[in-house]
């Protein structure tokens, strides 16, 4: 499985690389953000033949937000806007930056550029072998997992998991909280392992916090582990005698289930604290100091660390209405015509899956609180790991979805959605039907996979005619 991984890993990452390469280089597209021409063109004259190589290939990768997880690798924290983007990945990116100072590079940026895409790329290897053992231990079909993988390594969001983005690290973080919530031993090693987790989540990406809707895995597993010892007790159809031994099955396991609250309150203080605690307190210590902000927005600042009336109620929340427009439909507008447009496959595979998941529940079953057949239902067969999962992956799926398509920035839906594990669970499932001759929606999907990636190669690091 780790070989097959490591082959179609190299195999994408370079015809992706070639295809940009080449669409830059005959002039099909240009660039519409021209940050990164400034960057790599700092000493030309005096870098080596490989340098310059590496830049011209290198530059490609790192268009809009990878200049902001650059500039933070390389300065931290100096400005209010970058406070938007979260501080594991930039100071994590870093890692490599030792071994190619031994390359004696002359532009300084091309360590910090090399060493974040590297970072990058290692991750989204380690993805793909997470990602298969996961849909296999959850599955038990080998072939499934394989197919995941390639879908991972071909979802319409590729561009982001190949350059100076945190998408594989927040992937890579997701991917370890679930492998553990699946987990049985659960002993003091596994509140810790998960505490850790939880804290790289959430100083990775804000959108973290609705992963912890995954926590139902352990809890119903735990839950349903006892009603399968008590003869499907839950059969009955007497409503009051499902309440009262529901409530006594949750009582005999308090504790158990008070732990992974508390993780969840653990959760929602480091969140509190990265959109609101932390750039206060920065950006209140620059106001303090005389920083020289854009004027307005200094009044802004002013007001709001002087306990003034004031627009900002979390700095965050400002940040990405002030600078990004992101609210409520704020984004629904005739000059996003050519956004809204991309993002329609992707919201309706959104739908699909919200469609397949809820057809494994009996919710007919819930009138009366009968939660035995609610789970167990004769089409499903399934383990209580794999319909848990599924429960999890839809509940917080759904979040996602209410987000991505009232609220954030348009363009950003493929990102989110192909960094959740309920996607690759549903659409490998497709694939394989279509593979094995029994429907065509798996080849209309791995279409839309293949052809939207290379789209968005070109849409985000250009446009065609520069449009």
């Amino acid at each position: 499985m780790k070989l097959f991984c490591i082959k179609v890993f190299l195999i994408t990452r370079i015809f992706y690389i070639i295809f940009i390469q080449l669409i830059f280089e005959t002039h099909l597209v240009r660039k519409r953000d021209l940050s990164t021409e400034i960057i790599v063109t700092i000493n030309q004259e005096n870098m080596s033949k490989i340098e310059k190589l590496l830049l011209k290939i290198l530059k490609s990768f790192i268009s809009y937000d990878g200049l902001q997880f650059e500039f933070i690798s390389k300065n931290g924290y100096i400005s209010d806007h970058i406070f938007c983007f979260y501080p594991l990945f930039p100071y994590f990116s870093k890692s490599f930056i030792p071994f190619f100072k031994l390359f004696d590079f002359k532009n300084e940026n091309t360590s910090f550029i090399l060493s974040g895409i590297i970072f990058n790329n290692i991750l989204s290897l380690l993805n793909s072998i997470i990602l298969c053992n996961l849909i296999n231990d959850l599955t038990g079909s080998k072939e499934k997992g394989k197919i995941s993988v390639l879908l991972f390594l071909i979802n319409p969001g590729t561009i982001f998991y190949m350059a100076y983005y945190s998408e594989n690290l927040y992937f890579f973080l997701s991917l370890l909280l679930i492998k553990e919530l699946i987990n049985d031993k659960y002993n003091l090693l596994y509140y810790v392992k998960l505490s850790i987790i939880i804290f790289c989540l959430l100083m990775t990406r804000s959108n973290g916090l609705i992963l912890l809707s995954f926590f139902i895995i352990p809890i119903f597993k735990i839950l349903f582990d006892k009603i399968n010892q008590k003869d499907n007790m839950f059969l009955t159809n007497n409503t009051l005698e499902n309440i009262k031994f529901f409530f006594n099955l949750i009582f005999n396991n308090l504790l158990f289930i008070l732990l992974h609250v508390l993780l969840c309150f653990f959760g929602l203080v480091i969140f509190y604290w990265m959109i609101n605690l932390r750039p206060k307190k920065a950006i209140c210590n620059y106001i303090n100091q005389l920083i020289n902000f854009n004027y307005y927005r200094f009044t802004d600042y002013w007001n709001y660390c002087n306990n003034l009336n004031s627009p900002i109620k979390t700095i965050y929340n400002y940040l990405q209405k002030s600078y990004w427009n992101v609210a409520f439909l704020s984004q629904y507008k005739l000059t996003n015509i050519d956004k809204i447009l991309y993002s329609i496959p992707m919201h309706i595979i959104g739908l699909y899956l919200i469609y397949k998941s809820l057809k494994e529940f009996n919710f007919k079953s819930l009138l009366n609180f009968n939660l035995y057949e609610f789970f167990y239902t004769e089409k499903s067969k399934k383990n209580i790991i794999e319909v848990t999962f599924i429960l999890g992956g839809l509940i917080n799926f759904f979040v996602l979805f209410i987000t991505v398509l009232f609220i954030a920035y348009i363009s950003i839906n493929n990102r989110l959605y192909t960094s959740h594990p309920l996607l690759y669970y549903w659409l490998s499932d497709d694939v394989l039907k279509y593979l094995k001759g029994e429907n065509k929606k798996g080849f209309l999907i791995l279409l839309y996979f293949f052809s939207f990636s290379l789209l968005y190669f070109i849409t985000n690091i250009g446009g065609y005619n520069g449009i």
